[in-house]
């Protein structure tokens, strides 16, 4: 028993020495808390987002609006809103009266063409108030066979990207320069409209048979797609 006692007490001594020794080690600096630190990589914006602050800073932005009414009315724009979008909704079967429409007047009350809805399915927008050679738009006239309509008035960054397919609508377009053909999906001629703020004649794709081919200019741009039928287009580079 005194034998055992005196080996335990020797380990005891023995591994406190140890642990006295381990105590007293130098412990290595953590070289991971001076290294200097990575700085964080930024995003860049994408192709839609560098469009659209384009679009705030050559077209002004504004609080979107909503108005609705039934038949014959005008809707004056803001100081702030001469330049925007306009998406227009009707009741259905509107397009039953010939004079089932709306279109943008400059504050001279000149007609002004790119600002026209005139489309018989139940909803189309339509950019204005971007053509550098006309005056500033003024207000939309809607007419009396369009029943009842509401009207949504939107700054030109709040346009979706032009898409491969879609409808009577506008966009932003952010890509480079190509040729391209807009084709209805059925029968219906398509129109099409490129505004950049630089090319006082934009982009006017000629209409050949019931496509619209041409060239789209190099983005950012404002781009209008009117077609007389209520199907849809598709965009192509052949």
């Amino acid at each position: 028993m005194k034998r055992v006692t005196f080996v335990l007490a020797a380990a005891t001594a023995t591994a406190v020495v140890l642990s006295g020794c381990q105590a007293q080690q130098p412990v290595a600096p953590d070289s991971s808390a001076s290294a200097p630190s990575t700085p964080a990589q930024t995003d860049q914006p994408t192709a839609q987002e560098s469009a659209q602050a384009w679009a705030d800073q050559t077209f002004g932005t504004f609080q979107a609006f909503t108005v609705t009414g039934n038949s014959a009315d005008e809707i004056v724009f803001p100081d702030d809103a001469k330049s925007g979008f306009y998406t227009i909704t009707w009741t259905p079967g509107h397009w039953a009266n010939e004079d089932s429409y709306a279109q943008v007047y400059g504050e001279d009350g000149t007609f002004h063409e790119a600002g026209t809805a005139d489309y018989q399915g139940d909803s189309a927008s339509v950019a204005y108030g971007l053509d550098p050679t006309v005056g500033p738009a003024g207000w939309i006239g809607v007419e009396a066979g369009a029943g009842d309509w509401s009207i949504t008035v939107s700054p030109i960054s709040a346009l979706p990207a032009l898409p491969d397919t879609g409808g009577y609508d506008a966009y932003l377009y952010a890509g480079a320069e190509q040729p391209v053909v807009f084709s209805s999906l059925n029968s219906g001629r398509v129109s099409v409209r490129q505004f950049n703020d630089v090319d006082p004649t934009d982009s006017i794709l000629p209409q050949q048979d019931f496509t619209a081919v041409g060239t789209l200019l190099a983005g950012p741009s404002v781009v209008n797609v009117q077609l007389e039928s209520v199907s849809p287009w598709t965009r192509s580079t052949n």
